[in-house]
């Protein structure tokens, strides 16, 4: 958010790009904190069903690490995730 503006999501595409972000954070937050928050499913389950889903061609990896990056460099190339 820049500014005092609010955080509006009132389009399909900023509702979803808002949802992939939460698995991005959720991930990171695992990534980072191998110890911390335990989800029921796994975001890293849940990036590989997202990337799966849109056809992403990427190798396949159960490591929470490699998820991480395959599905940040996804995020980049939509344009929903900004260096």
């Amino acid at each position: 958010m820049s500014g005092n503006k609010p955080l509006i999501l009132d389009t399909p595409d900023k509702i979803q790009a808002f949802a992939l972000l939460q698995i991005y954070y959720k991930l990171k937050l695992e990534v980072n904190h191998p110890n911390g928050p335990k989800w029921g499913y796994s975001p890293a389950r849940q990036a590989n069903a997202v990337m799966d889903q849109a056809g992403v061609l990427r190798k396949h990896s159960r490591l929470k690490k490699k998820v991480f990056e395959q599905y940040g460099a996804y995020l980049r190339d939509l344009g929903v995730l900004k260096d």
